[in-house]
């Protein structure tokens, strides 16, 4: 986003202030992540994307799509390494990936932490927006392997609604 994006993000989150009871071991968190500015191929800026980030992210926050894009979605490494992207996704490989590094850091017990910050900026009309029906079909799989068929068809219902009623 800026040459001071990353200074930014960890003054805004005080990454030096997690620290567990049970040991008093600093622990950084598994995940920074912050919002995201839609810009055209020459880097201005159009608009904020219009989903925002919820102060409290888990991997069931998925449910209701995509709320931070991978671009603004900094795992820590060591998750980062042992959770690479799943290739076979041509499309959503990152949403599923998001997913898969929050399930881990539940695990772990490790906080995910909003900066309150734009940190990334996204190219409109990029890759997936080309390939958009492919991109949902893609991602309607994806969530209906964690959150259930039923659960998925139902949000997708939800998400029809929501685009007509918005016209």
């Amino acid at each position: 986003h800026s040459a001071d994006t990353i200074a930014e993000l960890v003054h805004n989150t005080c990454v030096d202030s997690y620290i567990t009871e049970d040991d008093g071991k600093t622990r950084l968190p598994a995940v920074l992540y912050g919002e995201t500015d839609i810009v055209d191929a020459d880097r201005h800026f159009l608009c904020h994307r219009r989903l925002s980030t919820p102060e409290t992210l888990t991997w069931q926050s998925f449910k209701n799509g995509m709320l931070v894009c991978h671009q603004a979605f900094y795992a820590r490494t060591d998750i980062a390494k042992r959770t690479p992207f799943n290739l076979s996704y041509r499309f959503s490989a990152d949403f599923d990936w998001c997913i898969r590094i929050m399930k881990c850091a539940e695990e772990m017990r490790l906080p995910l932490v909003d900066s309150h910050i734009v940190v990334a900026d996204y190219l409109n009309e990029g890759t997936t927006t080309r390939n958009h029906r492919a991109s949902l079909k893609e991602r309607f799989r994806i969530m209906a392997a964690y959150y259930g068929l039923v659960s998925t068809s139902m949000r997708h219902l939800w998400f029809l609604a929501r685009t007509v009623l918005k016209r």
